[in-house]
């Protein structure tokens, strides 16, 4: 696990996220990166370690992977693997189950693991919608008039999501 993040190589996780979804559209992948992303920055990402915490002997990096998430019309999307989907750079073939090499990324793939389980009930548009109550969200793209995609702050996805598990 690199100290930055616990996916230095983010199509590792992607591919992950193709194989454990029963329908991985395109909005399904984007919207499962982004609250992957969002819950496990205001959980594990966001541990103080200056504090005493049940997590006193793991040391979990701060970021998932590293956020590149901008605010369109139907929700956070990642731009770099919406290319890659378009361009069918993760090809069924290629979908693989991650396997975690240390016991901290014993946790984390079980946390990703759950947090899939519930996104795969959900339909697409049930996800759209529940990323736009995001403020993390909907600020950068009232931001827009609609008309273009705007950069998401990370820092206010972690602080947001922080909150909700509070």
């Amino acid at each position: 696990m690199d100290k930055d993040f616990v996916f230095s190589d983010k199509d590792d996780l992607v591919f992950h996220i193709y194989k454990m979804l029963d329908n991985p559209t395109l909005l399904k992948v984007q919207k499962s990166l982004y609250f992957l992303w969002a819950y496990y920055s205001g959980t594990y990402g966001n541990v103080d370690k200056s504090e005493e915490t049940d997590f006193d002997q793991t040391n979990y990096p701060a970021n998932l992977f590293k956020p590149e998430f901008e605010a369109w019309k139907y929700g956070p999307v990642d731009d770099k693997v919406y290319a890659k989907q378009k361009s069918g750079l993760y090809p069924k073939d290629k979908w693989k189950e991650y396997q975690p090499k240390t016991s901290e990324e014993v946790e984390v793939v079980s946390f990703i693991n759950d947090l899939l389980s519930q996104i795969n009930k959900v339909n697409d548009f049930g996800l759209v919608n529940r990323s736009h109550e995001d403020e993390s969200w909907s600020n950068p793209f009232k931001s827009t008039h609609g008309q273009q995609h705007a950069g998401m702050d990370p820092d206010e996805i972690r602080k947001e999501y922080g909150k909700l598990v509070d």
